[in-house]
């Protein structure tokens, strides 16, 4: 089985480190010094409390080394608005077999790459992780939490060799990776978690730890919680209330120092997923003819930032 991670980071990088780890087939998809860091010493995965682990087996290319080479497994983990530009990409390394997953912090993934590219097997999916780049060749992920699920609205998970060896490989390297046929209330579930604290932490600028304590910033992630399962009641997304208890252990398990990817991007001028966090929410809150007052009120505040 041959792997193409497509995107290094937080994401990509600790899915391939993991497999890679295990001698499985892996190549990465990266830029500039990052690339170049894992070319020359591989790649370095950071958990909190353990030991760095430095994985040499792990092969990095850049997008124009790619060549014609066909991966049987694609995930992709870019930001969502990368999506556009990684399509002839997808079209040059896959073959009519290969498994497609994109895992982004977006409802519609799987149905954009669907609609681009018919007649591959792309699912939807999405990841709970918490990692980042934390320095060139080196990804760090925050707490042990590595679960994946992929799949197809109301479609059973049919015989298939190529997943079936998937699922094999990622149970051997340590990452619950699950198929469901509610797959886009898993993505709405996991995105509640991504959104809202995306939402409070970079509208006020603070870490996790400002959002562990008791005050204004948890309660604001408590306030956007409750505003994400109003969507969930109208749009039947399945939501339960043990979401909000599971919410806030994820929050609670975080390292004192984490920020969400949306404030580095925003610190550092880069594009970023306010979109896909913050203003789809809105929009989505607008179809079902309902009013979020937090969230209106954040996105209010970063749609000004774009003016």
């Amino acid at each position: 089985m041959k792997y193409l991670i497509i995107g290094a980071g937080g994401t990509g990088g600790l899915i391939g480190g993991y497999l890679a780890k295990k001698h499985h087939d892996v190549t990465l998809v990266a830029r500039s010094e990052h690339l170049k860091a894992i070319q020359n010493k591989g790649l370095t995965i950071k958990t909190y409390g353990e030991a760095p682990v430095c994985i040499k087996n792990i092969k990095a290319i850049s997008e124009q080394q790619m060549g014609d080479q066909k991966f049987d497994v694609i995930f992709v983990c870019v930001k969502a608005y990368d999506l556009k530009n990684i399509i002839p990409m997808l079209k040059r390394t896959s073959h009519l077999q290969s498994i497609i997953i994109p895992i982004l912090n977006s409802l519609g993934a799987g149905h954009y790459l669907r609609t681009e590219l018919p007649g591959l097997n792309i699912y939807d999916g999405c990841i709970y992780i918490t990692g980042y780049i934390s320095a060139p060749g080196e990804v760090s992920q925050n707490n042990r939490i590595f679960k994946i699920f992929y799949g197809l609205n109301e479609v059973a998970l049919k015989p298939n060799l190529l997943i079936e060896k998937m699922q094999k490989d990622f149970l051997e390297s340590e990452i619950d990776i699950r198929y469901s046929s509610l797959v886009t209330n898993e993505i709405f579930r996991k995105l509640t978690f991504t959104s809202a604290f995306a939402a409070c932490a970079a509208y006020h600028n603070k870490k996790a730890i400002d959002l562990q304590k008791d005050g204004p910033y948890r309660q604001l992630f408590v306030d956007l919680l409750h505003e994400l399962k109003q969507i969930s009641d109208r749009a039947g997304f399945g939501l339960t209330e043990n979401f909000f208890e599971d919410n806030l252990r994820i929050l609670d398990s975080l390292s004192a120092d984490f920020t969400a990817s949306l404030q580095k991007d925003l610190k550092q001028k880069k594009p970023d997923e306010r979109n896909e966090l913050i203003f789809d929410i809105v929009r989505l809150a607008g179809k079902h003819h309902l009013q979020l007052p937090y969230y209106s009120k954040i996105a209010e505040h970063f749609d000004n930032i774009l003016r």
